[in-house]
């Protein structure tokens, strides 16, 4: 048994993995960490650990101590130049977002031939990668709740929430969420373009996160959802290498 820990910047992400199914799985804000390992108490019982953390030191250490009661060793994902089946096409590999090193190894995981990577969370994560497993690079740019709020708090359109994606929006709150909508869309068409050109053929479009549902009736070519796309790579990286 595998228990996979995802640290994303606004919340934290975990499932236990047995080879062929999550047996059990949850989502806690950073100050409710010590709710995983009390959910876990008597039900479930890890041998092995493993963590992407892109949320600093701090949150490290306090996981750290939440999960001493298992007394198993941790294991934080560091990316490096290959894992099962991908090469870190990074300038340092070692700079690559753990959970989107995690993300391209549950995607090649999934689905084989050229991919593009889109984690629609607090960002937005564009990744590509080609039939081979070789990772090309890729964007980041703020994902859709956070565009919104950077209008929602910096303008004077506060009241502007939540909306619908229309053509032509015809008031302020369809006009934030539509521009958020098409900003994020914009960023995925031109890398799906990018990647199309660089392979010759069109990329499968593998998505996870939050937004996927909103985004996934507008992503061009074949698209293929796994909603736990982090915690499927870090799952699949524990089985091949530990």
């Amino acid at each position: 048994m595998i228990l996979a820990i995802d640290v994303g910047n606004s919340r934290i992400k975990w499932g236990c993995y047995d080879g062929g199914a999550w047996s059990a799985m949850g989502a806690v804000a950073h100050d409710q960490m010590s709710s995983i390992a009390m959910a876990l108490h008597g039900n479930v019982l890890p041998q092995k650990i493993i963590i992407s953390n892109v949320a600093g030191p701090q949150i490290r250490q306090a996981l750290s101590t939440a999960l001493e009661q298992f007394n198993i060793p941790l294991r934080w994902l560091q990316p490096t130049k290959m894992c099962c089946g991908v090469t870190n096409g990074y300038a340092d590999p070692s700079r690559l977002g753990s959970d989107r090193w995690a993300a391209l190894i549950g995607a090649r995981r999934e689905k084989l031939g050229p991919l593009l990577i889109v984690n629609a969370g607090t960002a937005l994560t564009i990744d590509a990668m080609t039939t081979a497993g070789e990772f090309l690079g890729g964007l980041i740019v703020p994902g859709m709740r956070l565009m919104m709020r950077s209008l929602t708090t910096g303008t004077a359109h506060a009241h502007a929430t939540d909306g619908e994606f229309t053509r032509f929006p015809s008031n302020t709150t369809d006009a934030i969420y539509s521009g958020a909508m098409n900003a994020a869309l914009g960023a995925i068409s031109r890398m799906h373009e990018a990647l199309a050109v660089h392979v010759g053929s069109s990329p499968t479009c593998v998505i996870s996160g939050g937004a996927a549902t909103a985004l996934i009736p507008y992503l061009p070519g074949p698209t293929h959802e796994v909603p736990h796309l982090v915690l499927l790579g870090l799952a699949t990286i524990s089985e091949e290498t530990d």
